[in-house]
C-alpha cells in the first residue's frame, strides 16, 4: 500500500513532460484566462472560508487586477455553470450590481463536521465547551488546488474539442462567451423559460377557475397527497349583488361623481347605512365583507353634509398612518369630481405633520385624518385651540373597529369619552359615530362599549357580490410517509412552492405570515428558487412587507401592489387591515392565523373582483395547527371571536384617563359619571386635587401634560437601527424594537431583509444600532434562549380551595421576567441544526405584576406515578387559565403571558404556575380576585373537551412561543383539580379522563 502511495506522489518523467507540453501549448488568451482564474480562486476561497460579505462584481474588481466580465463568462465556457450571477436591485443600493458566486460554497464541509456535535447540545445550559471547527489553511489550500486542477483539465478538453472541429480556440472562446454574459438590468425580463412550463396569457389565467388550479396542483412535484382528506376543501358559492334605493336620493353632485367612477347603484347595506345616518341621533356600524364598499357609507353622508353646510367638520380616525393616507387619497379623488366642493379642505393630522402647519389645519380643514394617538396626545390636551373644530364636528369615522381590543381598546374607549365630554362642553351634542369592522361577534355591542353610546344600528347584511371561493386547509406531507410520527415538511418550504406555482400562472397572491421572521424566510425560499431558475422577471414582481421596514419602503410596496407592478406580496398582518392594494386572486396563510376573525379577515383579501378566488391555510407541524389539519370542519365552523374589555372596572386605566380629562376640563364627579361611571368620586377624592363644587384637577405630579404618562398602545420600547454597511453603503435598512433586538441582531446572526441574508457583524447596545452586511451562506440562525418568571415580592395571598387549607394558595405581587439569549443554532434549508454556538449577552430583565400558584406535593407525586412530565403539565395548565381569562377580565391572550416550556429545557425550575402582565393594566389583579372561579372553569373546560392529547379548545394557546410542543392535557387536569382539593387518584385509571396516547406530552425532558 505504501508503494502505491509513493508512485502516486512521484509521477514519472514522461508524465511531467506531458503536463509541461500541455501548459506550453496554451494560446496567450487562454494562458491569461488561467492566471485570472487562479487569482479569483484564491480570493473567493478565502472569502468563503471566512464567511465574509457577498462577492459583488465591484468587490472582485478591486481585489483581482484586470479582471473583466468577459473573463467570468469565459470561465463558464470552460466550466459550464461554475460561476452564478445574481442581480442585486436593492432599494438601498444606488446602482444595480451583480453578486457573484464562484463555485460551490466550501464552508458546507465544515458544517457537516459540526452537525453531529450540535445535535448533542440542544439544552439551555449556559456553559458548553464548543470546539472550534473553523476552516484551516490547509483545507483552503486543498480547495484552491482542486479548483485550479479542474480548470486546467477544462482548458485541455476545450482545446482538444476545438481542434477536432477545426476551430481556433481563442476565436471560438470569444464567440462562445457572449451567451454566458449575464443579462444587463434593462434586459432582465428576457429570462430563460422552463421548457416544461409554458408562459400564460394573463387574461387567460384570470378566466381559469380556482377549482382547476387546485386540480392542477395535484400533478405538481410538490403534491404528495396533501388533499386526500376531502373535508380539507370547501367551496363557498358565488353571491350576486343586491342593490337598494334611497329616498330622497343622494345629492346630484355626488351621484354624478359616483357615475364617473363607474358606480351607478348602491348595494343594500350601503343604502341602509346612509338611511340610518340621515337620522341625526343614530350611530352606525357596518360589518360586511372586505371590499364591499364600506368607505362609501361614510364618504357620502360627510360630503352631503359639506354640500349643505361648508362650515361643518368631520374627523376620520384610523389605527395606522398608512390606512389614513390611503383613505385620504380616495376622498380627495371623490371631492375633485364634485365642482361644488372644490373649496373643501382635507388634511392629515398625525405625528409626521410639521408643527408650523398644525395651526393652519386646525382653523381651515373641513376633514382631518388622524389616529387615536394624536387625539390623545395633541387634540384633546389642546381642546381650547380646537374649540371651533369640535363645535362644528358632525361625524367621527372610526374604521377597523375590531382592532380596538384588550388594553388598547380600553384606552381608546376612554379617549372617545373624553372627546364626547369636550364636545358637550362646547355645546355640540349632535356628533354621529360611524364605524366599520371586520366580521366579529356582536359588533354593535363592541361599538357601544368603545364610544359609550346606546343608539347603535348594526348593518351586517352584505349586498355586495362575490365570486366563488375555494377554501383549502393544506397539510404538508410527512418526511417519512411510512412513519406517522415523523416530522412534516415545513409550512414555509411548502408555502414557497405553492406561491411560486400561483405566480407562474399569473395569480395575484398575498401570503400572510404570523411573525416577521417567517415572512422573511418565505421570501428567502422563493428568492433562491427563482434565482436558481433564472426567473429574474418573476422575482421583481414579488416583495415582502412587514413592520420594521422604513415608511418610504412600505409606501412604495403598497403603490406597486395597487398599480399591478407586483404580482405577489408576502406580509405579516400589517396588510390584514384595509389598505387598498388592488385586486387579488389568492390568499395563502402560512400557519394558522391567531384567531378565527383574523383568518376570515385575511381570506377576504382575495376575491375583490367577481371572479373566483382561493384561500389556503398551510398548517405548520405544531400541535394546534395539526389539530385543525385533522379537524378542518371545526376550523370552517369555528365561532367568531368575541371582543371584550372592561371600562369602569379597570381602575388603573380609568384613573390615568381621568388625570388627562381633569387637565382638559375640571372633573365634575356628578355630571361626568355619564362618561366615566360611578367610581370617579372615590378615585378623585383619593388621587386628585379638589377645587371645590365637586370639581377636581389632576395630581400635581402629572401636570401640565398628563397624557405623556399614559401609553395607549403599550409601545414604550426604544428602537435599534439596522445599518447595511455592504460595500460602505451605510444605509438604514430597517428599525427594530429593543425587545426583539436580543433575538434577531445578536453578533453572528443571519438577519433577513426582503429575503436576502445579512450577517450581523456588530451590535452596539449603548448606541442602539447593528451593522450588517449582505452575505452568501446556505444557513440561517435561531437564537437559543429561555425566559424565567421569578417572584420578587408578595403583596397578597389567599387560599384557592377551603379557607382552612393553606397548602393551595394564589399569590399576587411583583415578578421579574428574565430573558437570556445564550447562543444560537445554525440551521440548514430544512431547519436542521448544523452547528451550535455560544454568545454572551446581558439578560433582558424587566418587572411586572403577576399571580402564581405552587403545585402541591400530592399532584407532583401523581404526575410522577403516571410518568407525565411536570413542566408539560404546568405549561398546559397555565395555557388554559390564560385562554379563559377574558371571561373574567378585560384581557386578550397576548395581554397576559406565562413561562412557556421548551421540550429541550434542562435548567431546574420551581413547580409553579405563574402568569404576568405584558404591560401594567390591572388584569392580573382582577384574575387574583376571581382565581378560584377561573380554576373551576378551567377544570370544566378540560374535562368536557373531547380531544385526546390537547387542542385549541383546552390546553393549546395560539400565542405560545414554544408552539405547544410540551403540553400535557391530563397533567394539567391533575394540577388544576389538586388546587381545588378535588380527587385526582382516579385520573389515569379511566381512559376517558387520561389517554395513553399522549406520548409527546408525557416524555421526560432531556
Amino acid at each position: 500500500m505504501s508503494t502505491i502511495k509513493r508512485k502516486q506522489e512521484q509521477p514519472t518523467t514522461k508524465t511531467k513532460k506531458t503536463k509541461k507540453q500541455q501548459v506550453e501549448k496554451l494560446p496567450p488568451k487562454l494562458e491569461r484566462l488561467q492566471c485570472v482564474f487562479s487569482g479569483l480562486n484564491t480570493f473567493c476561497a478565502f472569502c468563503d472560508a471566512r464567511l465574509l460579505t457577498v462577492l459583488t462584481w465591484s468587490r472582485i474588481q478591486s481585489a483581482v487586477p484586470n479582471v473583466t466580465m468577459d473573463d467570468l463568462a469565459a470561465i463558464n465556457v470552460i466550466l459550464p455553470d461554475f460561476i452564478a450571477f445574481t442581480l442585486d436591485e436593492s432599494d438601498n443600493n444606488a446602482t444595480t450590481e451583480w453578486i457573484i458566486q464562484f463555485g460551490k460554497l466550501i464552508s458546507k464541509r465544515v458544517a457537516r463536521q459540526k452537525q453531529s456535535e450540535a445535535l448533542q447540545n440542544k439544552g439551555d445550559a449556559w456553559e458548553y465547551p464548543t470546539k472550534k471547527l473553523d476552516m484551516k489553511p490547509d483545507q483552503i489550500k486543498k480547495t484552491v488546488d482542486t479548483r485550479n486542477h479542474r480548470f486546467q483539465q477544462g482548458l485541455n478538453k476545450f482545446i482538444l474539442a476545438c481542434r477536432k472541429k477545426g476551430l481556433d480556440p481563442e476565436t471560438h472562446l470569444v464567440n462562445e462567451l457572449k451567451q454566458y454574459l449575464p443579462q444587463p438590468p434593462e434586459n432582465a425580463h428576457q429570462q430563460q423559460v422552463d421548457p416544461g412550463q409554458q408562459p400564460e396569457d394573463e387574461n387567460l389565467s384570470q378566466e381559469r377557475s380556482m377549482h382547476e388550479m387546485i386540480h392542477q396542483m395535484q400533478v405538481q412535484k410538490f403534491y404528495l397527497g396533501q388533499l386526500v382528506n376531502g373535508a380539507c376543501h370547501r367551496t363557498f358559492p358565488e353571491k350576486m349583488a343586491r342593490f337598494g334605493e334611497l329616498d330622497p336620493p343622494i345629492a346630484k353632485e355626488i351621484s354624478q361623481a359616483l357615475e364617473r367612477k363607474g358606480i351607478t347603484q348602491l348595494y343594500t347595506h350601503q343604502t341602509e347605512a346612509i338611511r340610518e345616518l340621515r337620522n341625526k341621533n343614530q350611530h352606525v356600524i357596518v360589518a360586511t365583507s372586505t371590499a364591499s364598499g364600506k368607505s362609501l357609507i361614510y364618504q357620502i353622508p360627510v360630503l352631503e353634509k359639506l354640500l349643505e353646510d361648508k362650515s361643518s367638520r368631520a374627523m376620520y380616525i384610523f389605527p395606522t398612518k398608512a390606512l389614513a393616507q390611503d383613505q385620504m387619497r380616495a376622498l380627495q379623488e371623490f371631492i375633485q369630481s364634485c365642482p361644488k366642493l372644490s373649496n373643501i379642505k382635507i388634511a392629515t393630522f398625525d405625528g409626521d405633520t410639521p408643527s408650523d402647519q398644525r395651526m393652519h389645519i386646525r382653523s381651515t380643514a373641513n376633514v382631518i385624518f388622524t389616529n387615536p394617538d394624536m387625539l390623545h396626545h395633541s387634540i384633546l390636551p389642546n381642546a381650547k385651540q380646537w374649540q371651533w373644530f369640535l363645535l362644528s364636528l358632525k361625524f367621527v369615522v372610526v374604521d377597523e373597529l375590531h382592532i380596538y381590543n384588550g388594553l388598547f381598546g380600553t384606552n381608546v374607549a376612554f379617549i372617545m369619552r373624553r372627546l364626547r365630554r369636550l364636545c358637550h362642553h362646547f355645546g355640540n351634542d349632535l356628533i354621529q359615530f360611524i364605524s366599520c369592522s371586520a366580521t366579529i361577534r356582536h359588533p354593535d355591542q363592541h361599538m357601544k362599549l368603545v364610544f359609550g353610546v346606546d343608539n347603535v344600528k348594526l348593518i351586517d347584511e352584505d349586498g355586495a357580490p362575490s365570486g366563488k371561493k375555494e377554501f383549502v386547509v393544506w397539510n404538508p406531507p410527512l418526511l417519512k410517509p411510512s412513519d406517522p410520527h415523523s416530522d412534516r415538511r415545513g409550512a414555509v418550504a411548502e408555502g414557497a412552492d405553492i406561491l411560486e406555482y400561483l405566480l407562474s400562472h399569473n395569480i395575484r397572491t398575498i401570503a400572510f405570515c404570523k411573525v416577521r421572521k417567517t415572512c422573511e424566510m418565505l421570501m428567502k425560499h422563493l428568492r433562491e428558487s427563482l434565482e436558481k431558475q433564472n426567473k429574474l422577471d418573476m422575482l421583481k414582481k414579488v416583495m415582502s412587507y412587514r413592520g420594521g421596514y422604513m415608511p418610504h419602503e412600505r409606501r412604495k410596496i403598497e403603490r406597486q401592489m395597487f398599480s399591478g407592478e407586483l404580482l405577489g406580496v408576502i406580509a405579516t398582518n400589517a396588510l390584514e387591515l384595509g389598505v387598498d392594494i388592488g385586486s387579488l386572486d389568492a390568499v395563502l396563510m402560512v400557519g394558522m392565523p391567531w384567531s378565527a376573525s383574523a383568518m376570515w379577515q385575511q381570506s377576504g383579501r382575495a376575491g375583490r373582483r367577481n371572479a373566483d378566488s382561493l384561500s389556503m391555510v398551510i398548517t405548520d407541524q405544531n400541535p394546534m395547527d395539526q389539530y385543525y389539519a385533522h379537524h378542518p370542519t371545526e376550523l370552517f365552523e369555528k365561532p367568531l371571536d368575541e371582543i371584550h374589555f372592561e371600562i369602569e372596572e379597570n381602575v388603573l386605566v380609568l384613573e390615568n384617563h381621568l388625570q388627562c380629562a381633569a387637565e382638559e376640563l375640571p372633573i365634575d364627579t356628578e355630571k361626568d359619571q355619564v362618561y366615566f361611571g360611578p367610581r370617579i368620586k372615590e378615585i378623585c377624592e383619593q388621587y386628585f386635587v379638589s377645587i371645590g363644587n365637586q370639581q377636581y384637577r389632576p395630581h400635581p405630579r402629572f401636570r401640565p401634560y398628563p397624557a405623556q404618562f399614559v401609553n395607549i398602545r403599550n409601545i414604550t420600547e426604544e428602537i435599534y437601527t439596522v445599518i447595511d454597511v455592504t460595500s460602505n453603503r451605510n444605509i438604514v435598512l430597517e428599525e427594530i424594537e429593543a425587545s426583539r433586538a436580543a433575538f434577531e441582531i445578536y453578533e453572528g446572526a443571519i438577519f433577513i431583509h426582503q429575503g436576502k441574508p445579512y450577517l450581523v457583524e456588530e451590535l452596539n447596545v449603548e448606541k442602539r444600532y447593528a451593522k450588517v452586511h449582505l452575505t452568501r451562506v446556505n444557513w440561517t440562525t435561531r437564537q437559543r434562549d429561555y425566559t424565567n418568571v421569578n417572584v420578587l415580592t408578595t403583596s397578597m395571598a389567599k387560599p384557592i380551595g377551603s379557607p382552612k387549607n393553606r397548602r393551595n394558595t394564589v399569590g399576587y405581587g411583583k415578578v421579574q421576567i428574565e430573558t437570556v439569549v445564550f447562543g444560537y443554532y445554525k440551521l440548514d434549508k430544512s431547519s436542521r441544526i448544523i452547528d451550535s454556538l455560544e454568545v454572551y449577552m446581558d439578560p433582558v430583565v424587566r418587572e411586572s405584576t403577576g399571580i402564581w400558584a405552587d403545585v402541591n406535593s400530592t399532584a407532583l407525586a401523581k404526575l410522577e406515578d403516571l410518568g407525565i412530565d411536570k413542566m408539560a403539565s404546568i405549561h398546559a395548565a397555565a395555557h388554559v387559565l390564560i385562554s379563559l381569562l377574558p371571561s373574567f377580565t378585560s384581557s386578550t391572550t397576548v395581554d397576559v403571558r406565562t413561562e412557556c416550556k421548551s421540550p429541550h429545557a434542562t435548567r431546574s425550575r420551581p413547580p409553579r404556575i405563574a402568569l404576568y402582565e405584558t404591560q401594567p393594566n390591572g388584569i392580573v389583579r382582577q384574575a387574583y380576585q376571581f382565581f378560584r372561579d377561573l380554576v373551576i372553569m378551567s377544570v370544566d373546560q378540560i374535562q368536557h373537551c373531547e380531544c385526546e392529547d390537547g387542542c385549541p379548545s383546552c390546553v393549546h394557546l395560539a400565542s405560545c412561543s414554544e408552539h405547544n410542543i410540551l403540553c400535557s392535557k391530563p397533567g394539567a387536569l391533575i394540577i388544576l383539580r389538586s388546587l381545588l382539593e378535588m380527587d385526582i387518584q382516579e385520573i389515569g385509571k379511566n381512559d376517558d379522563v387520561i389517554s395513553d396516547k399522549n406520548d409527546s406530552s408525557s416524555k421526560a425532558v432531556t
